[in-house]
């Protein structure tokens, strides 16, 4: 029985234990409430069983189907957990308006006393125990199990104020009105963990910074490993999976980047066990230079602009007579600021970028020729100038069809402002 499974054990027993405690009061002492809180512990017990399938069947090895393995499972396992809760609170609601009004014995209050204290326990346990195994399945029978208190708590109150309705009559009414109380919270919570799995389930990546820097000094610990030009983490239930891109020295033979390589995939491995699957793309690192373009450059950039915008834009013929006269223009107006991306004397793109107001700078055009595409030196260029104006706002148009494009300026913390039939402006 492996720890997850332990501790789900736990929480059957608890759960059967204080089930049988508030349906047998709650009969003897005359309170539907308390008997509607007992089923509510029982549905914790589904829930428990639940836990624990889905947990067994997330373990299961990678097949030929699945060769990321079966972790997703945990998070279905989530959804389903949250859909009972959902269900449950909108059942305690539509009960507590259908049943009818009865006075219950005040030992009702002191045994709903007694299981609201076990019962925070073990919801507090579950979820300490979810977050310290990083277990989504433990956290959402935690939180389902933190819903039990809440109504054990609503029941042990409403049975109190209901002793005094012969005083005040507008008492008896308090079990109806905390009980539509407590199936709100419980669907709050119910929807809050749906939300969350269903993030998940969608290849939701890890965030945090602290962690994914001590990743990329892993990585990095290899001197002929320049940089990591990009990192991603995606969470399949217990376990990860990394997608890294490096650049890398290049003059590094095809065997020493694979060792190098290898050797970072251990150690990140080491570093943490949820780390399972690891796939790491070596870029030659091109260490490019600005050279600012000059009235002889014209044409050349002229050509660079017109070829991307015509080929992205895919213009008809009217179309590209105004696109042309419209580069010419901008470039009369900004040549300036336009600059020629140089790799070892060789010319393969240019540059353009200006500030519009004293708060923003737009990116007016980036081209990289074909074959220098895959170096990410256009990711290389992006990133230093943001590093050199931190304070601005950078802005820049992209056609909506170039994904590879979007897709780049997404991963550097881009996102869309504003947007035409064809091109969208994004900033950061």
């Amino acid at each position: 029985m492996d720890k997850i499974a332990k501790v789900m054990g736990v929480s059957i027993i608890t759960n059967i234990f204080l089930s049988i405690v508030k349906i047998i009061t709650g009969l003897i002492g005359k309170s539907s409430a308390l008997i509607a809180d007992g089923i509510h512990s029982f549905s914790d017990l589904s829930t428990d069983f639940i836990a624990i399938i889905g947990n067994y069947l997330s373990r299961k090895p990678a097949d030929e189907k699945h060769p990321y393995g079966h972790g997703k499972i945990e998070y279905i396992t989530s959804i389903i957990i949250s859909l009972v809760i959902l269900f449950l609170g909108g059942t305690i609601i539509y009960n507590s308006v259908q049943k009818d009004i009865v006075i219950p014995s005040i030992a009702v209050a002191v045994i709903s006393f007694l299981t609201i204290a076990l019962k925070f326990l073990l919801s507090k346990y579950l979820i300490k125990k979810g977050k310290e195994y990083k277990n989504n399945i433990l956290l959402a029978s935690g939180y389902e199990s933190s819903t039990d208190v809440i109504s054990s708590i609503v029941v042990f109150i409403s049975v109190l104020l209901m002793q005094l309705s012969k005083i005040f009559e507008i008492f008896k009414y308090a079990d109806m009105i905390a009980s539509i109380v407590v199936g709100l919270l419980i669907i709050k919570i119910g929807y809050q963990v749906l939300s969350d799995n269903m993030s998940i389930i969608l290849e939701e990546k890890e965030t945090d910074s602290e962690y994914l820097d001590n990743l990329k000094k892993i990585i990095l610990e290899k001197k002929d490993i320049h940089q990591v030009d990009e990192l991603l983490v995606l969470k399949y239930g217990s376990y990860y999976k990394l997608v890294a891109e490096v650049s890398v020295d290049p003059n590094l033979s095809i065997m020493k980047a694979h060792q190098y390589v290898h050797e970072a995939e251990n150690r990140l491995r080491m570093f943490d066990s949820k780390i399972i699957y690891v796939t790491i793309h070596i870029n030659p690192d091109q260490t490019y230079k600005l050279v600012k373009a000059t009235k002889k450059d014209f044409d050349q950039i002229n050509n660079y602009r017109l070829q991307t915008i015509i080929t992205e834009g895919e213009a008809d013929i009217a179309e590209q007579k105004r696109i042309i006269q419209y580069v010419k223009n901008t470039l009369k107006e900004h040549l300036n600021d336009y600059f020629l991306i140089v790799i070892d004397d060789k010319k393969i793109g240019t540059i353009g970028y200006y500030k519009v107001d004293k708060d923003t700078i737009l990116i007016e055009e980036l081209y990289i020729e074909e074959a220098y595409r895959n170096c990410k030196i256009g990711t290389s260029i992006l990133k230093d100038i943001i590093v050199k104006y931190p304070d601005k706002k950078i802005t820049l148009w992209v056609y909506k069809n170039n994904s590879i494009a979007i897709s780049l300026y997404q991963h550097l913390g881009f996102k869309q402002i504003e947007e035409t039939e064809e091109r969208m402006k994004m900033g950061k």
